[in-house]
């Protein structure tokens, strides 16, 4: 940017839409101001994303709060604060989801307060920071249109819309970018544009479990864009819906976020940082039961064994580096990336975490099915042994 070269253009280019790089370049005085100091770097650009989680955490308590009480709002408070996964993804890896998800978690908190059009420029502002968001639009638009008007969820469509599009071509405007290598950027892993030979391998999800047996998405558009189909079966149910009530917005969320990671080619492990506050609602507020966060629980373990898997190890090489340099040496040697065996790892917790993940949200969505379903298990198996034990005790007065 200080040389007023593309920074889509050179190849380790950024990979969020132009926003997040104003903070990056206010990094980098920063790193240059004090001679070139990598530990000031680091810190600087994570200042906003530690902080982040400080501010969810109170955002989702507060909204608790006032929604269910006290205390069940200190209890989410706690929860979310010390929940490890934001510190991993925020203040370890450097991930900005955090950021993301406080800024969507806000816009929520807004649209049902019934100040729609600051959820949507709240929104607007966190598409605008980070794409990803955006797949949970339908919710918030549904919800809007029942409990207000068309016009209404036309200007939230609007606002929303509006924010993101007239910052990014601003700044393309006023730098002379090529906004084709932002398009390829954005659309990289879908991919639109170009084929990657990563996505063959997929991520944290049933794709990687695939790759194993060389289905290539690549050589297939129809899978590479699968998930468009999937995300609008999921808004077509949300959007022909004759009533939704806060639970239902909330629930709305959680379905068409993890309806995304679990048919989108590429899924990192951070992608699953932006549902949490409204799964923490979900499950402590809304629709309170234990069984469903100890169910949350074995998610996150499966989501951290990924990453363990997939190279988070090296997530903690700053610290490695300087307390324990011989430590790091020794785990460079692992190359987990190359080996056989890892990939396999690898390809099966995608898949368990994808079904993990679909039995969580129909638990959610539909839990007295669910439980009808369970109760239909033990008497099918009395029935099965009382039938075996019958066969057993006529063969023997045979």
């Amino acid at each position: 940017m200080n040389q007023g070269i593309n920074i889509y253009e050179p190849s380790n280019h950024l990979g969020y839409p132009p926003l997040w790089a104003f903070w990056c370049l206010i990094a980098y005085r920063f790193y240059s101001f004090f001679g070139n100091s990598t530990e000031v770097w680091r810190f600087i650009i994570k200042l906003p994303l530690m902080i982040s989680h400080l501010a969810l955490a109170y955002s989702v308590g507060k909204f608790a709060t006032k929604e269910f009480g006290r205390k069940k709002g200190l209890e989410i408070f706690y929860i979310v604060l010390a929940w490890s996964f934001f510190i991993y993804i925020g203040a370890l890896w450097g991930q900005i989801n955090t950021l993301s998800a406080l800024l969507t978690f806000l816009a929520f908190s807004a649209v049902v307060s019934q100040r729609t059009t600051l959820g949507a420029l709240l929104f607007g502002i966190g598409v605008t920071l980070k794409i990803y968001p955006l797949i949970i639009l339908p919710g918030l638009f549904a919800y809007v249109l029942k409990k207000h008007s068309k016009r209404e969820a036309g200007k939230f469509l609007l606002y929303t819309s509006a924010v993101p599009i007239l910052f990014t071509l601003s700044i393309f405007t006023v730098f002379r970018w090529d906004i084709v290598f932002f398009l390829r950027t954005i659309f990289f892993w879908t991919p639109t544009f170009e084929s990657p030979v990563q996505i063959t391998r997929g991520c944290m999800n049933l794709w990687s479990f695939l790759a194993l047996f060389n289905v290539d998405m690549r050589a297939h558009w129809p899978l590479r864009h699968i998930w468009i189909v999937v995300l609008g079966a999921g808004a077509s149910y949300w959007l022909k819906k004759s009533k939704l009530d806060k639970a239902d917005l909330n629930l709305s969320l959680i379905s068409l976020y993890i309806l995304f990671m679990i048919s989108y080619g590429w899924v990192t492990e951070q992608t699953f940082v932006d549902p949490l506050p409204f799964i923490f609602l979900q499950i402590l507020a809304y629709r309170p039961k234990r069984s469903h966060l100890y169910m949350l629980v074995a998610i996150q373990i499966l989501v951290y064994a990924f990453s363990a898997i997939n190279g988070g190890v090296f997530i903690f090489e700053p610290l490695l580096e300087r307390f324990s340099p011989a430590l790091l040496s020794s785990i460079q040697y692992l190359d987990l990336i190359n080996s056989p065996f890892a990939w396999t790892i690898r390809g099966t917790l995608g898949l368990i975490i994808s079904l993990f993940l679909a039995v969580f949200l129909i638990i959610l969505a539909k839990p007295n099915t669910f439980n009808s379903l369970l109760s239909i298990l033990p008497s099918r198996l009395k029935r099965s042994r009382t039938i075996e034990e019958f066969a057993d005790t006529k063969q023997m007065s045979v």
